[in-house]
This record gives C-alpha cells, sequence and structure tokens, in this order.
C-alpha cells in the first residue's frame, strides 16, 4: 500500500502555489493524497503568518494534525509562521519544520526517497486552473506586515522559466494560468534589464498558444500601467484586478509605509474601467489600522461609494509582534473597529449586487470547474466572477460561451450559448 498523504493551505495565492508544489513532489514520490483530518502518513500544514489570527488558525491546524497521526506518523508545519523567527514555538506535539524556502527537501524531511523514472508534475490547483508563482519576498516593508521578514527580499523568476512553465501547463491541457507571487507589482525589478509584469505577461502571450492568463493580487506601487493596455487589446489576459488599497486616507498610507497616495491608486482605476470597461476589479481593505479617526474612516466609504469594484475582502487590523505598527500607541478600540467593519461590510455587499446586476446580457466565456448541484455546473467567468449555469458534464475544464442572464446570491447565472452536451 502506497503512503498517505493530507495538505491544508492557510493565506495568499502564493501559499496555495507552494502547496501545489509540495504536493507535486509527495504525489510523484508514490504518496497518494487524502483529504486533510483523515489518518495519514503525513499531514501538511502551510501555514500563515500575516496576522495574529492566521497565527492562531496555523497553530489549531497543526493541533488536528497532530491528533488523527496514526503512530509513526508524521505532521510537518510549513510556510511563513515557520519561516519567523520563533514561529509556531508554542504549538505541542512533535510536527517537523519545513521553511518554505526549501520546500523541495520534504522527501529528505521525510526520509522518503523520490521514485525514480517518475517524472515530477508541475503544480497545479485543479484540473482547469494552474498557479505559477513567479515572485517570492517583498521589500516593501510596510509597518503592519511580518512577511519581509519571514520571506525575505523580493526574488523574480526568469522570463525564459516561467514560459517554459506556461508552455508544459499547456501542453498538459489547462485552460488557465494564474500568475502568484508576494508582491508582483515588483517582478523583474532583479533581473538583467528591469522587466516588469506587463513583459512577463506579453512573454507568456507570445510563447503560448490557448491558455487564458490571469494575474492575482498586485500593489499600485510599481504597479506597471502598460499591464492595462495589454488587458485591453489581448484576448487571453483576462480583464481582472485585485489591485490592493488598504485605505483610502492618505495620512494612514503614508504611516502604513505603503508607497503611494489614494490619487495614485485612483488613477490606475480609471485608466483600467476607460481602458478595459468590462472589467472586474477587487481589493482588501484593513479597518481598525492604529490612529485611524472618523475623518478617516469617512473618506474611506466616500471613495469606496464611488469605485465600482465587485469584491472586498474587509479585515480589521490586529498588533502584529515584531512590526513597526505594534508598538503605536494610538491603537483603535475592537468595538470601534467592529463597528467600522460591519459598515464597510455591508456598503461591499451592496457594491457586489450592483457589480454583478452590471453584468446582465454581457456574452463572455466561463471555465467550467465542478457540478454544482444535479444539472448544473460552477465556474469562473473570463472577468473573474463566479458563475453557475445550467449545462452538462462536456462544459467541464473547457472555456464555454455563455450570456450572463441574473443572479442566485453571490454568483451570476450564465446561459451557454454553444456548448455539446
Amino acid at each position: 500500500m502506497n503512503p498517505s498523504f493530507s495538505i491544508t493551505t492557510l493565506g495568499c495565492r502564493a501559499n496555495q502555489a507552494d502547496s501545489e508544489r509540495l504536493r507535486a513532489i509527495l504525489t510523484s514520490a508514490g504518496f497518494e493524497e487524502r483529504p486533510f483530518g483523515e489518518k495519514v502518513d503525513c499531514a501538511v500544514v502551510n501555514t500563515c503568518t500575516v496576522t495574529a489570527e492566521a497565527d492562531r488558525k496555523s497553530r489549531q491546524m497543526l493541533r488536528r494534525a497532530l491528533r488523527v497521526l496514526p503512530e509513526g506518523g508524521q505532521a510537518v508545519a510549513t510556510g511563513c509562521a515557520v519561516a519567523q523567527r520563533g514561529g509556531l514555538k508554542t504549538l505541542p506535539g512533535a510536527a517537523l519544520r519545513l521553511p518554505p524556502d526549501r520546500r523541495e527537501e520534504i522527501l529528505s524531511l521525510l526520509n522518503v526517497d523520490a521514485c525514480p523514472g517518475r517524472e515530477l508534475d508541475a503544480a497545479v490547483s485543479t484540473k482547469t486552473r494552474a498557479l505559477l508563482k513567479v515572485q517570492d519576498g517583498c521589500d516593501q516593508f510596510c509597518t503592519f506586515c511580518i512577511v519581509p521578514y519571514v520571506r525575505g527580499r523580493s526574488k523574480s523568476v526568469p522570463v525564459q522559466n516561467v514560459v517554459e512553465q506556461a508552455r508544459q501547463f499547456e501542453a498538459e491541457g489547462y485552460q488557465e494560468l494564474v500568475l502568484t507571487g508576494i508582491h508582483l507589482s515588483i517582478w523583474g525589478h532583479d533581473l538583467e534589464g528591469e522587466p516588469d509584469l506587463s513583459d512577463l505577461a506579453e512573454a507568456i502571450l507570445a510563447g503560448t498558444n490557448s491558455i487564458q492568463l490571469r494575474i492575482s493580487s498586485v500593489e499600485p506601487d510599481r504597479f506597471p500601467l502598460r499591464l492595462i493596455d495589454l488587458m485591453a487589446r489581448e484576448p487571453r489576459l483576462c480583464p481582472f484586478l485585485h489591485l490592493v488599497l488598504q485605505h483610502a486616507s492618505d495620512a494612514l498610507l503614508e504611516r502604513m509605509h505603503r508607497g503611494y497616495t489614494l490619487e495614485t491608486y485612483s488613477g490606475i482605476v480609471d485608466r483600467f474601467f476607460e481602458k478595459v470597461p468590462q472589467a472586474t476589479l477587487s481589493s482588501d481593505i484593513m479597518i481598525g489600522f492604529p490612529g485611524e479617526s472618523e475623518e478617516d474612516h469617512r473618506l474611506l466609504m466616500d471613495y469606496l461609494r464611488k469605485t465600482p469594484y465587485h469584491h472586498l475582502h474587509v479585515f480589521p487590523y490586529s498588533k502584529r509582534p515584531g512590526t513597526a505598527a505594534a508598538r503605536f500607541s494610538d491603537q483603535v478600540e475592537p468595538e470601534l473597529k467592529k463597528r467600522r467593519r460591519d459598515e464597510v461590510l455591508g456598503l461591499a455587499e451592496r457594491l457586489k449586487i450592483k457589480s454583478m446586476k452590471k453584468a446582465y446580457g454581457l456574452r463572455t466565456t466561463a471555465i467550467f470547474e465542478r457540478e454544482w448541484k444535479p444539472g448544473w455546473y460552477k465556474g469562473t467567468a473570463f472577468s473573474g466572477m463566479s458563475l453557475v449555469a445550467k449545462a452538462g458534464p462536456a462544459v467541464l475544464n473547457k472555456r464555454v460561451p455563455v450570456e450572463i442572464v441574473r443572479r442566485i446570491g453571490n454568483d451570476l447565472v450564465g446561459k451557454v450559448e454553444r456548448c455539446r452536451s
């Protein structure tokens, strides 16, 4: 019987890409994957440490893994909480530690040999969509963030390597490639000639034939505007931006050490919708950063109301030991954070509904990943919105033409236009 493993991932898409790489290594070594929480020979927890809450969840998942391990089984903790000095030091049990920059060594850590003659599969997240991590680390050093201290300086994967991996994914039949990284906007600054993210996207599209390309979360600081021009003219580059805002108060942005102003951010957004009218925009919003006043909160609400976001990830600031912001004396009271967060969440819901209704009548394509309920399938529209449609299994892992007709909850409803069932 082959050894078994399970894996659970907390945090960002870069972490998801790391988990897919670990999954590929273990599978190629003969391990069989089982659902996390079942008894397995190796349980992997890919941790996150961006907030104190993320640390808590990471410890919780590791405890869960340790509780169900059979005799001789091993739990492996990897990710940012492991890279942090002293990370997870209070964890009970004997989990093995695997720093994220040493994930290729997991078999050595487990004292397992690779299977000779077996090729190592590329990292994929589903049968339809591949995650390709092209950048790691961060040079920004935001005052609230521990990530630069645990991931190190920014490191970019060279263009040729990325294009080769993209071609491999396409040859294996994947429909979409998602570029991920810790700070994607600064990809290339450490490479010869200092190419930027738009150069990378252009090279991938030129080096492939049919796979569509999606960019995951990007920062306004050093964002290449030419990427928007590419979205406007390239039919395989998804018209989607997750452009991180954090806040609309310039005073708070400066205190966070974000490296941009609201004017810079809104300029990118305006250009995005001017060039790509049917685009989708999402963002991250931090509530209750130290020193946030009622006026700061009003500025945030005013900007959000007039900006056509489809989705907002809204979260309260939490003290992160080891960061500059944790030492600020003017911390915001928890009940005030909650009130402001609830207000932003309510607005975010209204913005999502407005964005979805705007899509009614749009003819586009969608990639369907799974059955939603009998006779219905769920997928992602080209613009990045979640979508369901009445269809047969023939739509799975294909780009299917659809017309957006209505919504059900947070999902758009599409009418499949031309697909043999």
